[in-house]
């Protein structure tokens, strides 16, 4: 038999550009540290020194890849989940390797924020010099296309048709989440101020950022955080499809015989970075309770999990 403590689930933690990047590395960095040794749960090939390839996935399955390890604590930054959910069940849930006898299931910490800062907050990070990230040299804010030839409307739409969604206790009444029109209307604006203006014309998007007056800066980034799907943009539209997905993943495992009969599960805590500012001890806490509750290590002490949380006052 194997030696020492087995945590038994895959933890994956789940980010968006300017929705916590370096904390999911800091909260990745803080479990490996305090409770690594003691409770069985390590990084995994999805840790903190190399992360999943952003958004890999082939044309015929729409959904990025995950190889989670059970007992392993792992990231993803910004993956695209336009699969169906009893796809993205199954990837979640068997996708990986190392899946043992004693393998619960997966923890997925969703890590998303209020879209109006992280439109304000990518504006004012990416509008200065030096550039903090070279593909603000040579992105295309407005290009919408994925090589396979779907556009990222193609992908996130379907799942913003909607006014209703019961499993989240959300309704808008009459209105959809996301109209197709508005999409396109975002489009539009992003096009009318991309490469029109004198001086402009072969500008990158750093240039514009560096020229444009706040408002008309903040509205091109904030479209490229909208529509811009497949290199860097889109975070705004996918975070919300995201989390439409991962509830709708999370009741597709919870009904399935399959999974329910080996006593395996699916949770997903979406935890909100505005909170995390405003306390981050207490919301350090909460994350390392859902870490550990229900697990074979639930039994880590409160105390513990306190030291370990007072590392954020």
């Amino acid at each position: 038999p194997d030696a020492g403590p087995r945590y038994d689930y895959s933890v994956l933690i789940v980010s968006y550009h300017k929705t916590g990047h370096d904390l999911q590395m800091d909260l990745v960095d803080m479990v490996s540290a305090e409770f690594s040794s003691e409770y069985g749960i390590r990084l995994g090939e999805t840790g903190n020194k190399s992360p999943l390839t952003r958004r890999h996935h082939p044309s015929i399955n729409p959904c990025s890849r995950f190889k989670l390890q059970t007992g392993t604590i792992g990231v993803q930054h910004a993956p695209d989940l336009f699969c169906n959910p009893e796809n993205l069940s199954r990837i979640l849930m068997e996708g990986g390797h190392n899946h043992t006898s004693y393998d619960r299931g997966v923890k997925v910490v969703h890590l998303v924020r209020d879209p109006f800062n992280i439109a304000t907050s990518n504006y004012r990070y990416h509008a200065r010099m030096p550039t903090p990230e070279p593909w603000i040299r040579h992105q295309d804010p407005c290009d919408i296309m994925y090589p396979d030839g779907f556009s990222f409307a193609d992908m996130v739409l379907p799942a913003m048709s909607f006014s209703h969604y019961d499993y989240l206790d959300v309704d808008f009444g009459d209105e959809p989440l996301l109209r197709t029109s508005e999409f396109e209307d975002i489009l539009s604006d992003c096009r009318a101020l991309y490469r029109t203006q004198p001086g402009l014309e072969n500008g990158t998007l750093l240039d514009h950022l560096l020229n444009y007056d706040p408002p008309e800066g903040i509205r091109l980034m904030t479209s490229e955080m909208m529509i811009q799907g497949y290199d860097n943009g889109g975070d705004i539209l996918r975070m919300a499809n995201n989390i439409i997905k991962f509830r709708q993943a999370e009741l597709t495992v919870a009904n399935t015989e399959e999974y329910t009969s080996r006593g395996k599960s699916l949770e997903v805590y979406t935890m909100s970075l505005d909170d995390f500012i405003l306390n981050p001890e207490r919301m350090a806490h909460r994350f390392l309770d859902f870490v550990f509750e229900g697990t074979s290590a639930s039994h880590v002490p409160t105390k513990h999990r306190k030291k370990a949380s007072k590392r954020y006052r």
